[in-house]
This record gives structure tokens, sequence and C-alpha cells, in this order.
């Protein structure tokens, strides 16, 4: 009978994290084993590479960050909440998460998923190029109840007032003291992004 595995892939990935939280992407197969109290053989024994270790570390992070954005959504539909009230909750959802998960937030910018299908490792390539296809569906969703039509410009506008906004306000200050102030930045600042993918009233006479 084969040998049990001394560690399970999320106490390998845990300690895969507490290094990438210190050394980024610098960590090394060494650096998981030291934290992990193993040897090395262990982490090979379940992952063929380091590569692989760091892609399986930031496949794990997303989910755990989009759980949020999907528990937000089943909450405001739950409560009637209007669309556009959601799309709020859901980029304050990322200053909240890193200020809570430090580590985790640090694991988030290991990739991008663009970047990471190109020289990916096959094992791990279907997971990745899925990955944000249940929040991409989830946001057409929103787009489409918040503004009757996902068109293209309406779809952009909710990519940045829900993403690459509160990502790139919050980025200066993974691993650290996320402010608690950023939480109402992040929230003016999707609303006003919003407020363009409304049509102008007609001016009065």
């Amino acid at each position: 009978m084969p040998r049990p595995a001394a560690f399970t892939t999320d106490e390998i990935l845990d300690a895969a994290l507490a290094c990438v939280a210190r050394d980024r992407h610098a960590a090394t197969i060494a650096d998981v084993a030291r934290a992990l109290g193993g040897p090395v053989g262990s982490i090979y024994h379940r992952f063929p590479s380091r590569d692989v270790v760091l892609a399986r570390l930031w496949l794990r992070s997303v989910g755990r960050f989009q759980a949020g954005l999907f528990d937000i959504a089943a909450q405001g539909d739950a409560d009637g909440e209007p669309p556009l009230d959601m799309l709020v909750r859901m980029a304050v959802h990322v200053p909240r998460y890193c200020r809570r998960h430090p580590d985790e937030a640090v694991a988030l910018t290991l990739y991008r998923q663009d970047r990471l299908l190109r020289d990916c490792h096959d094992s791990v390539r279907p997971d990745i190029a899925g990955v944000n296809s249940g929040i991409d569906d989830l946001s057409r969703t929103l787009t489409r109840r918040c503004f009757g039509t996902a068109t293209k410009r309406r779809s952009t506008l909710v990519a940045w007032a829900t993403r690459l906004g509160p990502y790139g306000l919050v980025r200066p200050y993974l691993g650290g003291d996320v402010p608690a102030l950023l939480d109402d930045v992040v929230a003016a600042s999707t609303r006003a992004i919003l407020a363009l993918g409304t049509p102008a009233a007609p001016p009065t006479t």
C-alpha cells in the first residue's frame, strides 16, 4: 500500500502563503518546506514544481476572495437590494478583505490571469482559464439589472468601478494596515463611476 501523505494540500498551501506574505514571488520550495516543518519531498509528492505550488496558492486565494463577492450578491438578492448598492458593496469588499486577510491579499498579487495562462503547467491551466468565469457572469447580470442593458461601455464602467478602481486604491497598502477611510473612498468612487453609465436627464424647459 502507498504510504499516506504526511501533509494535506491545504497545509502545504498555508505554508506557502506564509512564505509569500514575507518574500512575495521570491519564496522557494525550501522556504515552504521549512515553514511546513517537513521535507522538500513532501511538497513534491503533491506538486510537480514550485510554480504549480504558487499557482495553486493563487487560485485558492482568488477563490476565497471571490466567495465574499458571491455572498454579497446572494444576500442582496435575498434582501431585495438595488443592484447599484450591491455593486458598491462588492467594491468595498476589496479593502475590507485585504484588511482582514493581509497575507491572502498579498497572494492575490502573485499573478495576472492572462500572463499566468501563457506559461502555466498543464495541470493548472483549466482552473486558471476559468477562475473568473463566475464573477464575470455575476458582473454581467448586475450590469444588466443596474442599467437595463450590458453595453460595452457600461460593462467597462462596472469593471473600473468594482475591480480596477478598488484594486488600485488598496494596492499600496497590501501586506500592511489598510486605512478604514479607504472603504468610504472606494464607495464614493464606485458610485461616481457607475453614475457615468446612466444617461443624463434632458434639460428642463
